[in-house]
């Protein structure tokens, strides 16, 4: 990452550097530059496009391969077809235009009778870096610093694998991540609970013991030591003390596993819950722009999906891993002291049927898979069709839909006979793997019994066949292991992500604290843009007094939502400041901001719950004549007392389905029973009918006393009562008065007004 002006230019390629050298330009003098990948005729080419402090330069060419002296035979050479300068005295403004998949660069001269010229084309790929530059060349026109931080290119690949990063933010690589430091974190969350762990872990190998002891007492003890002729005289004594040591073995080791299930089931939920606390609240502490590049059900599946994953691998996985791991260690070490010959037979075949063990949990996966791939696409295709029936009817087409539900079936189909096939061949398959290695154990150790080499016994063989069958399950679970620790690791990297991600709009480290604003604000030279070199508000300076209203206009995506989305600070100015009553709203406490600022979007959200505890969600503690007073200013007191339960209706999922205008009555009522001192309207009365939009205009006409309002309105009329009304094109303030000094004006505001005032007159005359 560059961090000073000469590391940014230190960028530029050596054969390049060369080439600028010689059409007389010193590198270092360069303020700014950008590699464009088009020629103006639209063929590709290698383009350089640069300025210093008074010329800007278009140098079009190609990368070649060329011969030199030396060890190194080849070397790049830039050669060079066009160049063209441009004095930057003469030049207005470079501005970037975007078409389909391509874009241009024009220059704007300062002589207006001088048509805009195109000087440069590039793909869309690069016009992010193009407006960038742009961007620096304005700067350096108003006599602003150079920003390289700004320069920056985002890095979105791995520089070690070239993968592409998931959260280009982060930078964190899913293949090259460190995946043994994300589970030592995740191993943290238990620091709380060590005591249990420690008993955890001591049952557990102690249940472990017990279970690798079975065969020995379930076999061995009862074949040589009871069941052989002639050891004893009473053998159904005998053989009723091996039951009952077998038995209380059996107990014990029941017991152990009950509690260790007991203590893992009562650790396991907490650390759960502490990881869901920590994503939780760190999604509360994220920004608004968090949440706009993220889709809702991902957000859950980290909350839900990603930590049921870690715990069921906590649940299952680890303490099932150090079962197998110490089983599997212990059962190979009493086979090697029981018979190092046969044990050998055994570990010979172990690497084969993990293998083998292996190989079968991936074929699995990948047909499970695609079987589960096919029957989304089925379930798809019956959702789609069932929900559009009425469009299938209306065009005949029940036979094609028909046909292609056959074919998609069939598909599912097949993806489950190959399923069911692969799995009726692959596991007797193994299992007769499993049986030639017992057969090959019990004839070697029958063969040793019968010449009575190495002291073997029926009880022995017979011990050491169980032992041997132990092992298959071990190894079953250990070759599918990897599955669960990549789950579990992928999961706690998403969750990880989360809860580092710090928010953009941060509160300052000593705020100053505001009870109560007066409701003056001022917007200086502000800028703002939600993607690099895309600016959204440009150089816009607005005054606000407390008290008054204003009102912002202008057309669709002219930038009137962002603007007031700045002054009640859900995003950060990129240049400029806002400051409210002379405090630059950065500085201010944000429960004070929140507290103060009243906002009604065009985007309606109500809560799951009553209708009563929405209006009170900014005022839990607010009384229930407060709320009825609050829905009444918002002209929703008479629609509900007409529900089933009145204001105890419950809205949100599953509850009372509301109208658009319902909803917003509701939300409005929310904002009015915070008391903010400054009011944000945006498009707030969008929902509503021509009546009830009048009486909530007259409601809002008693509140905006004492309170600083900000209102946005398509409908021009409902805005006639403003102070003052600002008009906004293309993020920048062309107009700012009254109604009627901007009609009399006659610029945008008037050409919009009477855009709608005829488009008004043209439906009364045609009903």
């Amino acid at each position: 990452m560059a961090e000073t002006l000469s590391e940014y230019l230190s960028k530029i390629p050596e054969h390049v550097r060369k080439e600028i050298e010689n059409i007389g330009v010193n590198v270092s003098d360069i303020v700014a530059y950008v590699y464009s990948d088009m020629t103006s005729d639209g063929k590709f080419a290698d383009c350089w496009m640069f300025f210093d402090k008074e010329i800007l330069y278009v140098m079009t060419g190609y990368d070649v391969v060329g011969e030199k002296k030396g060890p190194k035979k080849l070397q790049c050479v830039y050669e060079r077809k066009t160049l063209e300068r441009f004095d930057i005295s003469t030049i207005k403004k470079l501005e970037t235009e975007r078409f389909i998949d391509t874009a241009r660069l024009m220059v704007h001269y300062n002589d207006e009778s001088k048509v805009p010229e195109e000087i440069a084309k590039f793909s869309l790929g690069v016009a992010g870096k193009t407006e960038r530059f742009v961007k620096h060349f304005s700067d350096m026109k108003d006599g602003k610093p150079f920003d390289v931080k700004a320069s920056e290119e985002e890095e979105l690949f791995c520089p070690k694998c070239g993968t592409r990063y998931p959260n280009p933010a982060r930078k964190v690589c899913p293949k090259c991540m460190n995946k043994m430091s994300i589970f030592s974190r995740l191993l943290g969350f238990f620091k709380f609970y060590m005591n249990k762990l420690v008993v955890f872990f001591v049952v557990l190998i102690l249940s472990t013991g017990f279970s690798v002891l079975s065969p020995y007492l379930g076999t061995k003890l009862l074949y040589d030591n009871v069941l052989t002729p002639g050891v004893d005289d009473n053998l159904y004594g005998e053989v009723g003390l091996v039951m009952l040591v077998i038995i209380a073995a059996r107990l014990v080791g029941l017991g152990l596993n009950i509690w260790q299930g007991y203590i893992s089931g009562g650790l396991i939920p907490y650390v759960v819950y502490d990881l869901k606390m920590k994503i939780f609240t760190a999604m509360q502490r994220l920004s608004v722009g968090f949440y706009t590049n993220k889709q809702t059900g991902q957000l859950m599946e980290r909350v839900n999906s990603d930590t049921r994953n870690i715990y069921w691998f906590f649940v299952d996985g680890v303490p099932f891993f150090i079962i197998n791991v110490l089983t599997f260690i212990g059962v190979l070490i009493i086979m090697l002291v029981m018979n190092p010959i046969l044990a050998i037979i055994v570990t010979v075949m172990v690497p084969i049927l993990l293998f083998l063990f292996r190989f079968i949990h991936k074929s699995f996966r990948r047909l499970h898979h695609n079987r589960w791939v096919n029957q989304a696409v089925l379930s798809s295709h019956i959702s789609d069709s069932m929900g559009g029936q009425r469009v299938i009817k209306a065009f005949a087409k029940e036979r094609e839909e028909s046909d292609r539900f056959a074919k998609y079936s069939m598909n599912a189909r097949n993806a489950d006979l190959k399923l069911s096939n692969t799995q009726a061949t692959v596991f007797p398959l193994l299992g007769f793997i499993t049986i030639i290695t017992n057969l090959l154990v019990l004839a070697l150790g029958g063969c040793m019994i019968v010449s009575g080499y190495a002291d073997m016994t029926f009880g022995k063989l017979m011990t050491f066949t169980a032992y041997m069958n132990m092992l298959y399950g071990p190894m079953d679970f250990l070759s599918g292991f990897s599955n669960w620790w990549a789950r579990c690791v992928d999961s706690a990297q998403r969750v990880f992500e989360i809860i580092d991600s710090h928010p953009d709009v941060a509160e300052a480290d000593d705020p100053v604290h505001m009870e109560e604003m007066q409701g003056n604000i001022v917007m200086e030279n502000v800028n703002f843009e939600y993607e690099p070199g895309r600016p959204i508000i440009k150089n816009l300076s607005l005054s606000v007094e407390a008290g008054h209203m204003v009102g912002i206009v202008g057309k669709t995506g002219a930038g009137k939502s962002t603007i007031v989305n700045l002054m009640a600070r859900l995003y950060d100015v990129v240049d400029g400041s806002i400051s409210i009553d002379g405090v630059n709203v950065k500085d201010i406490a944000t429960k004070d901001m929140r507290r103060n600022i009243g906002i009604v979007s065009q985007e309606i959200y109500l809560f799951i719950g009553t209708i009563a505890d929405n209006i009170r969600y900014a005022k839990p503690e607010a009384t229930m004549d407060e709320v009825i007073a609050a829905a009444k200013a918002a002209s929703a007191h008479d629609f509900i007392m007409k529900l089933p339960d009145g204001y105890e209706t419950r809205v949100g999922a599953g509850g009372q389905d509301l109208s658009g205008g319902e909803k917003q009555r509701i939300s409005i009522a929310r904002t009015i029973i915070q008391n903010p001192k400054i009011l944000i309207l945006d498009e707030a009365t969008a929902s509503m009918d021509t009546e009830t939009e009048r009486r909530i205009q007259d409601s809002l006409t008693n509140l905006k006393a004492g309170r600083t309002t900000i209102a946005i309105a398509h409908r021009l009329s409902t805005l006639r009562d403003a102070d003052v009304l600002a008009v906004i094109n293309r993020g920048e303030m062309v107009e700012y008065g009254t109604h009627d000094e901007l009609i009399r004006k006659k610029g945008e505001y008037y050409n919009l007004y009477k855009l709608q005032f005829d488009a008004v007159k043209h439906i009364g005359t045609a009903e």
